[in-house]
């Protein structure tokens, strides 16, 4: 695999990894092992619950965000390489950061030509 295309995998891990586990439990009704919290969390209507794993979700995305954020930062401002099967992943192919590589493929945006 290039390494353009070990860029491309490693951004379409993060995206399939966005969805909160805590928030699909929550959608499938098989809540903590704890039981303070599970009280909680039968209490909420279907709605509520939506929220709250959407909730989850943004939070999680958020942090996925974050530290793609400083991850970008650091291949720009201190030199960090990231090695991917010894391979040097490119910094910026598309003339953007991994964080907004990461919410454009997460909206659905084909990867650019």
């Amino acid at each position: 695999m290039s390494s353009l295309e070990e860029y491309k995998t490693l951004i379409d891990k993060f995206v399939n990894a966005s969805t909160s586990p805590l928030a699909e439990k929550l959608r499938q009704n098989t809540f903590s092992e704890e039981e303070k919290i599970n009280h909680a969390l039968l209490a909420l209507t279907p709605e509520q619950k939506t929220l709250v794993a959407d909730l989850l979700d943004n939070a999680r995305v958020s942090g996925i965000h974050a530290t793609l954020a400083i991850l970008s930062e650091m291949q720009n401002l201190q030199a960090m390489k990231i090695t991917i099967n010894e391979q040097e992943i490119p910094i910026e192919p598309f003339g953007t950061e991994l964080h907004f590589d990461y919410i454009a493929r997460k909206a659905g945006d084909d990867w650019p030509a």
